[in-house]
């Protein structure tokens, strides 16, 4: 762009032209360090104010807040950045709190830049009138900051002089922990008007006989601006704990839980879909069950490609009262496959090989209860943990027709929690060198993840084999509605 004889040469890279075209309310953009996220941030605060429509006097204002964690960081990154792209048209006054002004053409932007480590600065920001906020390092600042910033914006320029053009709250950020109030509200959460954009890795791990491989990713952004390249990020690998390699090379979300993840193979920005699946026609479900007082039911697929995709997770939150098989299975998941799954025409159904014991309060086992009411269940061939996990690395690890071989639907909250690291080997405490158990840790995660590798098993096995042909001809559609409820 031109701004009288300043010429700013600006390129955005794939995610940040996304994140530029939004018109979400509140926009993020999260990915590697060095991937120019911050760049795209400052960019948008000069993109909005060339919107504005003029005022009586023609002249374009728009007003911003820039609000980062400390004031050191404020000064040496938030700002350097800022006068990197606009030295020559702006003007800065480090008083408190720091303003700067962008003046060319009809274009007048002014800028307050607060640091949260100063109360003076964060008190005047609930005073403010803005037409935006730019939130750097976003998941480093508390979230009542972003409560308060998106009631301060909308208020610059006043109505009575037209209004703002473009109104928003904008953020960056590297991936926070996967238990952060960031994660909650973009992953979880998902509120109308919040939109999420996120960059590739910068490199690509690959499995390799002496440990992982860190290899250039030819889709990664902003390396042309890097002076090293590529160099950049393979020279910090080494030394690196594998969660710094994850958060701040790879772009993915860490985790804050001591142990070490079940599967190190799963990348949230490859194996998530970032839209709902849609169930294939004329294809069987897969269910796979985890059963006792907290019985868990995964809804997946095997597309014509051979990609696992898991279309839906059944987990009941009953408060520590527990609920048992045949009340899970006739009022909880026959309904929801009625009403979620209707044109479905067949499906195939595995549970907990345990669950063919019987209780000494019911005659009946699970598999006979779950007949009993409609949807025939066989046992899965083995319940070994390491049987287990492998089933489901085989579809993590490998490709399907230029796709990966295991797809998640993003509302599937405790499946994708326990594969950022939520679902783990738990940690010995020796000393030395860290040390885990052999199979995973029970908690909240654990159920779900248990469904998902009983599902795993018939998708690689039992379909191939048709050991459960019986099951499969089960035709849902065929069943009375009444059934179901």
């Amino acid at each position: 762009m031109t701004a009288d004889s300043v010429t700013i040469n600006y390129q955005a890279e794939v995610t940040a032209a996304k994140f530029h075209a939004s018109n979400a309310f509140v926009r993020a953009i999260m990915g590697p360090i060095g991937s120019g996220k911050s760049v795209a941030g400052v960019q948008e605060i000069l993109r909005i104010g060339m919107l504005q429509e003029p005022q009586a006097d023609g002249i374009r204002r728009t007003r911003w807040a820039v609000v980062r964690n400390t004031y050191p960081e404020l000064r040496t990154t938030t700002i350097a950045t800022f006068l990197d792209w606009f030295r020559d048209i702006a003007t800065i006054s480090y008083g408190s709190p720091i303003r700067a002004l962008i003046e060319f053409g009809d274009v007048w932007i002014e800028v307050i830049f607060i640091a949260l480590d100063k109360e003076a600065d964060v008190k005047k920001l609930k005073s403010l009138e803005l037409t935006g906020v730019f939130l750097n390092e976003a998941s480093e600042l508390p979230k009542s900051v972003l409560d308060m910033a998106t009631g301060r914006v909308n208020r610059y320029p006043g109505k009575k002089d037209g209004g703002p053009t473009r109104s928003c709250v904008i953020m960056d950020t590297n991936p926070p922990d996967n238990d952060s109030w960031f994660y909650k509200l973009f992953e979880e959460e998902q509120p109308e008007g919040y939109e999420i954009f996120k960059q590739p890795p910068a490199l690509l791990k690959i499995p390799g006989k002496f440990g992982p491989v860190y290899l250039p990713n030819p889709d990664a952004e902003n390396i042309k601006n890097l002076s090293a390249g590529y160099g950049y990020y393979t020279v910090q690998v080494p030394g690196k704990k594998d969660q710094w390699i994850k958060v701040f090379i790879l772009g993915q979300y860490g985790t804050s839980q001591d142990g070490r993840p079940c599967y190190p193979s799963y990348n949230d920005a490859v194996h998530c879909s970032d839209k709902p699946l849609v169930a294939y026609k004329g294809i069987p479900l897969l269910l796979g069950w985890d059963y006792g007082r907290t019985p868990v039911c995964i809804i997946g697929q095997l597309g014509p490609t051979g990609q696992l995709r898991i279309l839906d997770e059944i987990c009941v939150d009953t408060e520590g009262v527990g609920m048992g098989i045949r009340k899970f299975t006739r009022d909880v998941v026959k309904p929801y496959l009625y009403t979620h799954y209707p044109e479905q025409t067949s499906i195939i159904s595995w549970g907990d090989p345990a669950g063919s014991a019987r209780s000494q309060k019911v005659e009946e086992n699970c598999y006979e209860i779950q007949a009993q009411e409609g949807i025939p269940t066989d046992s899965a061939l083995s319940n070994d943990p390491t049987y287990r996990l492998e089933n489901v690395d085989y579809f993590l690890i490998r490709m399907a027709d230029g796709e990966p071989g295991f797809i998640i639907d993003p509302r599937c909250k405790t499946l994708r929690k326990g594969f950022l690291g939520g679902y783990q080997f738990e940690r010995v405490q020796v000393s030395g060198d860290a040390r885990y158990k052999d199979t995973p840790k029970k908690n909240r995660y654990s159920h779900s993840h248990d469904g998902l590798q009983y599902l795993a098993d018939l998708a690689k096995n039992g379909t191939v084999k048709a050991v459960n042909a019986r099951v499969a001809t089960e035709i849902i559609s065929g069943i009375n509605p009444a059934g179901w409820t």
